[in-house]
């Protein structure tokens, strides 16, 4: 964990939209904690992340200070809730590091803030969920978009698979119809609670244009979406099973809890498919972290079960790190993560 808090705290002019949020840093003071507005627009930026940008200045850090600082919180969220969630955590954490972004901007920190509120998912506490997700929303007003989810999918109530696929295949399918996005205009047009810049950014990319997006990537972007239906069926009949198994409250609430997490995560792929609505796709970041946690317990319930399979297994969770590795550093913007720069090329 310090090796990768170093690596990406002393990161220099490497990241997306590094001069915006090093502009950000320069700026930001305890007296425009609620009034700093992004790029001279007229939305406010959240105050909790001009407030930890103004308090490291104001306590003598700098830039390379504050990445160190949010690094290491969103990198110990990462431990903290891979060991308190899984008989597998280092599993969980790797796969974690490669699910979300590799250099943590806004988004990042909010996601390891509202992680917080998630240790120990088998004593789901709704008022520690809800008082990290709130911290979470201060950091970023988008991760508002967890509250439903987390109340409705800590009800203890796990729908059918074969109706959570057969709803995931319904909108697979409705996706590329006239009638689904008049739907999705309809929708952006009365979005507003859950922020301006949500609500901005939703209007900006519904921009359903085929020839903007390409045919690879659509074609991609479909592909994607049935490997996440599958996977949709097969944690889900890995969850019957083992409640089955071994029932119990604390299994009830943790797997429940995953999966409708999870169906909410496949979702959010099927309904923002396709380059031109990656923005809005982002929003996946707030319930990625239900994938590690299946994904690492379907490897090792399977290999258990079949040891004469786990090369199998392991070359699936292989596949996965490289896939994502090409996806974090090749599939969006390689010039800023390559070449890697240090703040000891620019000032040593």
């Amino acid at each position: 964990m310090i090796i990768f808090t170093i690596f990406r705290g002393i990161r220099w002019d490497t990241g997306t939209d590094w001069e915006q949020y090093l502009h950000v840093f320069q700026v930001s003071t305890l007296e425009n904690i609620f009034n700093y507005t992004r790029n001279g627009g007229a939305v406010n930026m959240e105050p909790g992340y001009v407030f930890i940008n103004a308090i490291v200045k104001a306590l003598g850090g700098n830039y390379t200070i504050f990445l160190l600082l949010t690094n290491l919180l969103v990198l110990w969220s990462y431990y903290k809730f891979s060991i308190t969630n899984s008989k597998t955590p280092i599993m969980v954490f790797v796969l974690l590091m490669f699910s979300t972004q590799f250099f943590p901007v806004r988004i990042g920190i909010a996601v390891g803030i509202l992680m917080i509120g998630l240790f120990d998912l088998s004593k789901l506490s709704v008022k520690r969920g809800l008082f990290f997700t709130f911290l979470a929303f201060t950091i970023h007003s988008s991760s508002i978009v967890f509250v439903p989810v987390f109340l409705l999918g800590s009800r203890r109530f796990k729908p059918s698979t074969y109706l959570a696929v057969g709803v995931a295949i319904a909108f697979l399918i409705l996706a590329e119809t006239p009638l689904f996005k008049t739907f999705l205009t309809t929708i952006s047009e009365n979005i507003g609670f859950l922020g301006d810049d949500v609500a901005h950014k939703f209007d900006n990319y519904l921009d359903f244009d085929i020839t903007k997006k390409g045919a690879v990537i659509a074609v991609g972007g479909m592909i994607n979406n049935i490997m996440f239906i599958t996977l949709l069926f097969l944690f889900g009949k890995m969850i019957d099973k083992s409640l089955k198994e071994s029932f119990s409250k604390e299994n009830e609430i943790y797997f429940t809890f995953l999966f409708n997490t999870f169906f909410v995560f496949v979702m959010i792929s099927i309904v923002f498919q396709g380059d031109n609505m990656a923005g809005l796709r982002r929003l996946q970041n707030y319930f990625m972290f239900a994938f590690p946690l299946l994904f690492a317990f379907f490897i090792y319930r399977n290999r258990t079960l079949s040891p004469n399979l786990s090369i199998i297994f392991n070359l699936g969770l292989i596949f996965y790190a490289l896939f994502r590795s090409y996806s974090l550093f090749f599939g969006g913007y390689p010039e800023a993560h390559f070449p890697y720069k240090s703040i000891f090329d620019f000032f040593f």
